[in-house]
C-alpha cells in the first residue's frame, strides 16, 4: 500500500488539522479541563478545585457558555420563548416555560449550597471561589425571576411581554443595562 503522506510537511499539516477539528468539537471540554489545570497551579486545594468545577457545571447547566453575557442569554431566551408561544401558542409553551424555572430555581438552590461551602473553603483561590459564587447565586436570582416575569406577563398577552422586551421594561434589562 502507497504511503498516505508524500513528505514530512504533508503528515504534520493533517496531523494539526485533524487537531484543530478535534479541538473545536470538544473545545468547552477542553476549556474546563485547561481551567482546571491552571487552578491546580495556581495552588487550590482538592476541595476549592472541586467546588470551582461545581460552579463551572452550574453555569452550564444555566446555559451559558463563555463569551455571551448573562443579557445576550435572557435575550435569546425570551425571543425563543416568544417566536415559540406565536407558533404553537402560549398554552402549550407554558409547561416548557415552568419546567424551565424549576430548572433554574434547582440550580440556584445549588448555588446558594455552594456559595455556604466556599465560605468554608481555605487556601488558594478561595477569593475568587466566593466571588464566584456569589456572582451566580445573583445571575441565578436574576435568571428565576426572568422567568417568573415571562409567565406573569404572558399569561396576560404575548405581546405586552414582547413589548417590554423591545423596550427595555424587563426586570433583567433594567439590572444589567
Amino acid at each position: 500500500m502507497p504511503p498516505k503522506y508524500k513528505n514530512e510537511q504533508q503528515r504534520r499539516e493533517a496531523r494539526q488539522k485533524s487537531k484543530r477539528r478535534y479541538y473545536e468539537r470538544h473545545k468547552l471540554g477542553e476549556r474546563l479541563k485547561s481551567r482546571g489545570r491552571w487552578r491546580k497551579r495556581l495552588g487550590a486545594t482538592k476541595t476549592t478545585q472541586q467546588l470551582l468545577q461545581t460552579l463551572d457545571h452550574l453555569w452550564l447547566n444555566l446555559g451559558y457558555r463563555p463569551g455571551p453575557s448573562q443579557y445576550a442569554v435572557l435575550e435569546c431566551q425570551g425571543l425563543e420563548l416568544v417566536r415559540d408561544a406565536d407558533n404553537e401558542g402560549w398554552q402549550t409553551v407554558r409547561p416548557q416555560c415552568e419546567g424551565m424555572l424549576v430548572d433554574a430555581q434547582g440550580l440556584l438552590s445549588e448555588a446558594r449550597e455552594l456559595l455556604v461551602s466556599s465560605l468554608r473553603a481555605d487556601g488558594e483561590c478561595t477569593e475568587y471561589l466566593l466571588a464566584s459564587a456569589a456572582a451566580a447565586v445573583d445571575a441565578m436570582e436574576l435568571h428565576c425571576d426572568a422567568l417568573d416575569e415571562v409567565l406573569t406577563l404572558m399569561d396576560d398577552s404575548i405581546d405586552i411581554y414582547f413589548e417590554h422586551l423591545q423596550h427595555d421594561q424587563l426586570v433583567w434589562q433594567k439590572v444589567l443595562r
